[in-house]
């Protein structure tokens, strides 16, 4: 893996867990809007290459080394959100009469977006976000560690 390729990984999983993020912070702001559906990020491996034995050989890989190809042991291009699907679980009901939105015997659908689990999915988001950003900080010291190399000397 070459030090760009480093940067391009680590800059996709910032990128897929900032958009976690932000998918979160709207299920945490509707949390108590009635009727709203809670949003899942679905995550996938960021490749430019499926894995398949058709486009193995077309990657001109040889019969022996698919099985290596497609156990996985080719470098990946790192994580992206590759969907987001809506949890279409029902939210609490609430006798509300007169709501806009209240069905015939008055009560509202609330939403289905539980706080403190999503909160605890923003913890894990934020974790991986900062273990993300450490590996561009390292990468970052390293090179310029490297160009300090050529300076020391008269």
């Amino acid at each position: 893996m070459t030090f760009f390729d480093l940067l391009n990984t680590a800059s996709n999983g910032l990128e897929a867990q900032r958009q976690r993020m932000e998918i979160i912070s709207q299920n945490i702001a509707n949390a108590s809007t009635p009727g709203y559906k809670k949003q899942i990020p679905v995550f996938s491996q960021k490749t430019a290459d499926p894995f398949s034995i058709v486009m193995a050989r077309q990657l001109g890989i040889k019969d022996d080394d698919i099985m290596n190809f497609l156990s996985g042991n080719r470098l990946g291009k790192g994580v992206v959100v590759s969907e987001v699907i809506t949890d279409q679980s029902p939210g609490a009901k609430v006798h509300i009469p007169g709501h806009p939105k209240a069905d015939a015997n008055g009560d509202v659908e609330m939403s289905n977006v539980n706080s403190l689990s999503e909160m605890v999915e923003m913890m894990y988001a934020v974790r991986n976000y900062k273990a993300n950003l450490s590996i561009v900080e390292m990468a970052k010291a390293a090179a310029r560690e490297t160009l300090s190399i050529g300076k020391t000397g008269g």
